[in-house]
């Protein structure tokens, strides 16, 4: 809302928590800070995403930096890393001594990674990302939170991964179709295009993830993935088609169909 984005930037500007604002609602502000404060609602006017302007973005317990080069991370990305979670608390007691692997593909500002990996230090995050600016990022996020046991890599979906096998992969990749109408509204125009676009009504990035990923999963690990609202029914159908089992459509909080989870036998 205007009124939640007018906050967090005089915030900003002031050095102050919002609480602060609203206790101190009648104190002026130096003509400094006001031109400062005008500046960036300006750029906020004109559709910039509040966390660019502001340089950082909360997600799950923590407060990630993110610029130009990287997607605003999602509320609904969350739900994301608590059905990952789920599926790597049961795996916790298993026979093998072998360490829990998992990869996150299209990494970006190292949003899942970071918190799958704070979630048990013992666990092996592998990060992948096409972008080097992201990976930049995603990497400066990690040192700063303290997720020590991440590695990152360069390139494409699991072309980007060591020759492992793993526990889980997670996926959020780009899904808007070219041409989409949302990629005019919001904070979308703002957003690295590669981080949104895919070929083929959205599916390219999808559909390539779910293929190869079938050589990076151990028996029985779990393949997530963040999807656009309307291609749940057909990713079900290609993830049956590819020989996943166990494969369930899932809704975020806002009753959307956004996400696919399915095991590799």
């Amino acid at each position: 809302s205007f009124q939640l984005d007018t906050e967090l930037l005089l915030a900003h500007v002031l050095d102050k928590s919002r609480e602060y604002l609203r206790a101190h609602n009648e104190e002026t502000i130096s003509s400094e800070n006001l031109e400062r404060f005008s500046r960036l609602i300006e750029r906020r006017k004109q559709g910039e995403p509040v966390a660019y302007i502001l340089g950082h973005k909360e997600f799950w317990d923590f407060d990630l930096k993110v610029n130009s080069s990287v997607l605003v991370p999602r509320p609904e990305t969350e739900q994301l890393v608590e059905k990952c979670l789920e599926k790597l608390e049961k795996l916790k007691d298993r026979s093998d001594n072998d360490s829990i692997r998992v990869a996150d593909l299209g990494t970006g500002s190292g949003a899942i990674a970071i918190a799958l990996a704070r979630a048990n230090s013992s666990w092996e995050v592998h990060a992948v990302d096409i972008s080097e600016d992201a990976l930049e990022v995603a990497l400066d996020n990690a040192t700063a939170l303290g997720a020590g046991n991440i590695e990152f890599h360069c390139g494409s979906w699991c072309d980007g991964l060591p020759v492992e096998k793993f526990d889980l992969i997670v996926a959020n990749p780009p899904y808007v179709e070219p041409g989409d109408e949302h990629l005019e509204k919001g904070d979308l125009p703002f957003e690295p295009s590669v981080a949104l676009l895919a070929d083929d009504s959205g599916f390219s990035a999808l559909d390539q993830i779910m293929t190869d990923a079938r050589k990076y999963l151990k028996k029985d690990a779990w393949l997530l993935m963040e999807h656009g609202y309307s291609q749940q029914q057909q990713l079900l159908l290609n993830l049956e088609a590819l020989g996943y089992s166990e494969i369930t459509g899932c809704k975020d909080y806002a009753s959307v169909d956004r996400m696919v989870l399915a095991r590799w036998e």
